[in-house]
């Protein structure tokens, strides 16, 4: 009698349901432990409660992010397979989270973020942005007046820590708004993070409150950004918990 046992095991990582951040926190987790699976040769199903979002996204975020296929041909390729309509800025929000785990500071290549930046103050003002990613605060921004107290102005940014300010009529300022730090000085000024470092355990915080409006940018990767993706993605891989197939 010459029969093949069939094992049948079950994984189960939550995400919520239309929660963009939560799922970007939680791809690298489950695209890692898809690639220890398949590492061992095992067929694997992907599945979640729908079949519409959450599963698609891990299946996109694993080829790209480990074949080496770009995020638009690896949606592409998924969702003319199936009927779905994976959170697509959530996977490239965590393609950036994962360069961003092993750059240590701040991104050295294209910009990954386009930040709009936003003023509420009063009708007439004219209002400036600097900082110090406006040539190190000697290159002011024109803040554009969009109606009532609200003046914004968008700048497509590397993801990092800097620091700004807005000068309203003059006199340099800093937003109640949006988070704030006051410097060696003494001076306060603004402070905003643009991307966060994915982890295999992510804690996914309560958002602190900005009125700044983050975006991410999709492109496609250049050379360096590509070899720290796969680097990252198998950091992640290999830090997940080892499987065990066989009984104690």
């Amino acid at each position: 009698m010459n029969e093949k046992l069939q094992v049948l095991i079950k994984f189960k990582y939550v995400f919520r349901d239309g929660d963009s951040y939560d799922m970007r926190k939680k791809l690298p987790f489950c695209v890692g432990l898809l690639l220890r699976l398949l590492r061992k040769n095992l067929r694997v199903f992907v599945t979640c409660t729908s079949g519409f979002d959450r599963s698609p996204a891990c299946v996109i975020a694993y080829l790209h992010w480990m074949t080496d296929v770009s995020l638009h041909a690896a949606y592409t390729w998924v969702t003319g397979m199936h009927t779905c309509r994976p959170d697509r800025p959530a996977i490239a929000w965590a393609t950036w989270d994962l360069i961003a785990m092993v750059e240590r500071g701040k991104h050295d290549g294209p910009p990954t973020h386009a930040v709009t930046f936003v003023w509420n103050g009063h009708e007439g003002e004219d209002v400036t942005l600097v900082g110090d990613f406006t040539g190190n605060w000697k290159e002011p921004l024109r803040v554009m007046h969009q109606g009532g107290s609200r003046h914004e102005v968008e700048v497509k940014l590397p993801q990092g820590k800097y620091y700004y300010k807005f000068v309203v009529n003059g006199q340099w300022k800093h937003s109640t708004a949006s988070p704030a730090e006051r410097d060696d000085s003494g001076n306060v000024n603004n402070i905003i993070v643009i991307g966060e470092t994915a982890s295999v355990r992510p804690f996914v915080l309560h958002q602190q409150k900005d009125a700044n409006v983050v975006k991410v940018i999709e492109r496609l990767l250049n050379e360096k950004e590509r070899f720290m993706l796969a680097k990252a993605a198998r950091c992640i891989a290999f830090s997940v918990c080892p499987i065990r197939l066989a009984p104690k």
